[in-house]
């Protein structure tokens, strides 16, 4: 009975000890407390053998055991499941994607008094927010809760296939991507008498520091006087719809970093600009009257390797006017209506998508994900400006963004117009 009652008491002190690493997160020494459980079980099952008087005592001890084991095991198991995929535990979630900071954000945002409580979340996440990124008095935000961050995001993506497409980052600072920029070499094989040839491997780079995307909303203070659960969606709903028509513009002719003799402002290299800087534009195809050899030539443009994930965009006006209509040399249509693939319709196989910011008549033949870079340095904030005399209030919304491309046979342009 004594050592029965030793290695129950050891059972009860590892039970303990198991439990109080999974609550700390140190799955690793929680997975050692339940292996010395485990130990701890088949030592009493040795005592079992030569105690028939305390049988009944022992397999209750037993069960006890068990599950010990397994309220041990189950808390490694989630705890680590929760590490993996970089979620953190509901009781510390963190502030700015919480309801307190929600709420407090909306009534800031509708200009009401914030309580004591609430104002120590509401600064508590900007005081963050600011002393992570460089900021002046011109760009100095209030950090948008990530639920309502996250709701801007989704509808940019909906509303705008050009940036949906593109894999983009959300990484602080300053970013580099080496760009290869081909290589000498032959497709000869050789003998054992001959040198192999020399390659000679050459690079670019793509630099994405950061580009200041700004868009403003203004409401009327009658407006403004609406529900927070009004005020909040519509604001959201006008900020992605603004944020989202520049976003998608940069994709395709963002004009890029300003020369010194340039007077516009940084922003995103877009693809159009990129292959028209290339000598001679080998990867924009010009038509005058769009025809089937004009499409083939310009899919003929992309890189082998990319063909098979190209999407052909262009604004709505060219895909049901010229796109919609046009024939292959057996007089077919080459465009099929399907909406179904995520797009409006297919050519030669491909997803044809409708993104407003192209120019009509232009026609991009692209592989995103492949051929252009973007990241986010800094999530969406927003600043309040109140105009008493108009009796208006001016909702800015600010990011810092920007993105290039990073292989321009990734993509082929036809076009009406160089």
């Amino acid at each position: 009975m004594d050592r029965i009652k030793e290695i129950q008491a050891a059972i009860e002190a590892k039970e303990k000890e198991g439990k109080d690493f999974v609550k700390a997160k140190k799955f690793d020494e929680a997975e050692k407390a339940k292996a010395e459980l485990e130990d701890l079980k088949n030592d009493l099952k040795a005592e079992i053998m030569f105690m028939k008087d305390d049988e009944a005592h022992s397999l209750n001890t037993q069960a006890n055991l068990l599950s010990s084991a397994r309220d041990i095991n189950a808390g490694v198991k989630q705890g680590q499941k929760l590490a993996s995929l970089g979620e953190q535990d509901p009781k510390n979630e963190k502030l700015s994607a919480s309801k307190e900071y929600l709420n407090a954000w909306a009534k800031d945002l509708r200009g009401d008094k914030l309580n004591e409580k609430e104002l120590e979340v509401f600064n508590r996440v900007n005081n963050e927010f600011q002393a992570a990124f460089t900021h002046t008095t011109e760009n100095t935000g209030i950090l948008i809760p990530d639920t309502v961050a996250a709701g801007i995001w989704k509808q940019i993506e909906e509303d705008h296939p050009l940036w949906d497409d593109v894999t983009s980052t959300r990484i602080k600072g300053n970013l580099s991507y080496k760009k290869g920029l081909g290589a000498s070499s032959t497709e000869e094989w050789y003998d054992e008498e001959t040198e192999t040839e020399e390659t000679e491997m050459k690079f670019g780079e793509l630099n994405l520091t950061g580009c200041e995307l700004s868009r403003s909303v203004s409401v009327s203070w009658k407006l403004k006087s609406m529900a927070i659960e009004e005020l909040v969606p519509y604001i959201q709903r006008e900020l992605a719809t603004l944020l989202g028509k520049a976003l998608s513009y940069a994709v395709f002719k963002g004009k890029g970093q300003p020369a010194a003799t340039d007077t516009f402002k940084p922003e995103p290299q877009g693809i159009r600009t990129a292959l028209a800087a290339q000598t001679n534009t080998p990867q924009i195809e010009v038509y005058t009257d769009l025809g089937y050899k004009n499409l083939t030539s310009a899919m003929s443009k992309i890189r082998s390797t990319y063909a098979n994930g190209v999407t052909i965009y262009a604004n709505n006006k060219t895909i049901w006017n010229v796109l919609a209509n046009l024939l292959d040399q057996m007089g077919r249509p080459l465009f099929i209506p399907d909406v179904t693939s995520g797009g409006v319709g297919r050519i030669f196989g491909r997803t044809v998508k409708a993104d407003a910011s192209i120019d009509e008549g232009d026609i991009l033949i692209a592989n995103l994900s492949e051929g252009y870079k973007a990241n986010v340095n800094q999530d969406i904030s927003i600043v309040t400006e109140d105009h008493a005399r108009h009796r208006k209030t001016d909702y800015v919304g600010y990011a810092i963004v920007d993105g290039g491309v990073i292989d321009e046979t990734a993509f082929a342009i036809l076009t009406d117009e160089i």
